[in-house]
């Protein structure tokens, strides 16, 4: 049986994905993609595009505001992490 190269990647990404060796990130619309892909890193910038429009609705020192605060602090770190690993892959690719 031949593949193409595109065919041949998704088969090597599932197959890893399922022995548990690529770690997966749920996106919005209930999607999984490999941690750090460029899909997941963009969900993540959007997301925390959208949470600091609805801390920034609160004023400072308010419950709400402090919510919306804890939120985007998680994600700002799981972007940071979602970047890491992304940049590595890059990387990789260039070697």
């Amino acid at each position: 049986m031949t593949y193409t190269l595109k065919e041949y990647v998704k088969l090597f990404i599932l197959q890893n994905l399922k022995e548990g060796k690529i770690r997966e990130a749920e996106i919005s619309g209930d999607r999984k993609v490999p941690w750090g892909c460029e899909t997941h890193v963009k969900d993540l910038e959007k997301r925390v595009s959208d949470v600091t429009y609805w801390r920034d609705k609160f004023p400072r020192g308010s419950a709400k505001r402090y919510h919306w605060g804890a939120v985007l602090k998680q994600l700002k770190e799981e972007l940071k992490s979602a970047r890491r690993t992304n940049q590595s892959l890059n990387e990789k690719d260039e070697v």
